[in-house]
């Protein structure tokens, strides 16, 4: 046993019968030690009451995320699109997110490169191989565009972080902006200037993109507020289907999920404010004097950076056993349309 009651490193070793750098990589929960393997580590460890030195950890990580940046200084940043499908970039949204990851991954010391998967003709396992093989070991991983699954990619080579809920497969970590809160600070403002029967509106589909969580959110959170007297949820083209609706259900606020819906109300001589309100669930996605949430997508594009940097500094490679989401609150951006 150490001197003074300190537990080592080589103390959990010999009682686990491994190497200390088994135990070291255990400690640090990095994937290329089996499962079994951590846990009966870490139990033993917290058996015998060890406690890390955080100072000696943080200087560790600190040289060994420098190390990997002599090594492995390029992050791959994965693309969906294709020739012929839409550009993220040209989505405000989508561009704030991308610049938001790319100004913090250079201030960490990295550099960014895009891979298009259908320059490898959708061959996961080949771009996989090629990342590999450059020495790339981070990646980030855009919002799918008419994919919900990456197969046959070699994960366990590499660290990796998402945005949004658009992929369901593999499970990564991810950063999104929170639904439930902007659902909530919207119904609060609503409620406090008095409006009645808010209509939340969406394109088909749009909601499937983040698991329902607009539909669960609003519906969910409507016991909180006593002065909505009717409640709706419209999913369609804001067309003239849209507008009907509107007029012979007395709307008198729309929530959209997209600019249009103002637009196709505006064009039918729905006046907003006066006959109608209406607040954008995506600033990004509307002109100025819009009232409207804030998503912040590019701290959000800021926060996977750090993420992803932080699972290279701690060797964090492989599909991790407990993915977690990072849901950021929404800021309120007022405007004129209320």
């Amino acid at each position: 046993m150490a001197d003074h009651g300190r537990i080592r490193l080589q103390d959990i070793a010999a009682k686990a019968g491994v190497h200390k750098s088994t135990v070291s990589l255990a400690l640090r929960s990095n994937r290329k030690i089996k499962k079994d393997t951590r846990d009966k580590i870490l139990k033993i460890a917290m058996d015998m009451g060890y406690r890390p030195d955080t100072h000696l950890s943080n200087l560790m990580g600190y040289l060994r995320s420098a190390e990997q940046k002599k090594k492995d200084e390029t992050i791959a940043y994965l693309r969906f699109e294709t020739p012929v499908s839409t550009n993220m970039d040209s989505i405000p949204f989508f561009w704030e997110f991308n610049q938001g990851a790319k100004s913090e991954f250079k201030r960490l010391g990295y550099k960014v490169e895009e891979f298009y998967l259908h320059e490898y003709e959708f061959n996961c396992k080949r771009l996989s191989q090629v990342l590999y093989n450059r020495g790339i070991k981070g990646i980030l991983v855009s919002p799918p565009v008419g994919v919900c699954s990456i197969e046959d990619f070699e994960w366990e080579n590499f660290a990796a972080i998402t945005m949004g809920y658009r992929l369901r497969n593999p499970k990564l970590s991810r950063v999104v902006c929170d639904q439930i809160a902007i659902v909530r600070q919207v119904l609060e403002r609503l409620a406090s200037l008095g409006y009645k029967k808010p209509l939340l509106a969406y394109r088909k589909g749009r909601d499937l993109h983040v698991n329902r969580r607009w539909s669960i959110a609003y519906e969910g959170s409507l016991h909180l507020f006593r002065n909505y007297n009717e409640v709706q949820v419209y999913a369609g083209d804001p067309g003239s289907e849209f507008v009907n609706h509107v007029r012979s259900q007395d709307v008198d606020c729309v929530i959209g999920l997209s600019y249009a819906f103002a637009k196709s109300l505006i064009d039918n001589h729905i006046s907003i404010p006066s006959d109608c309100g209406f607040a954008l669930l995506d600033k990004h996605d509307g002109p100025t004097g819009i009232t409207a949430i804030d998503q912040q997508p590019f701290f959000l594009g800021q926060l996977a950076a750090r993420q992803l940097s932080g699972f290279l500094a701690r060797n964090e490679t492989g599909l991790p056993d407990n993915p977690f989401t990072l849901a950021i609150r929404p800021k309120w951006a007022e405007g004129n349309t209320l």
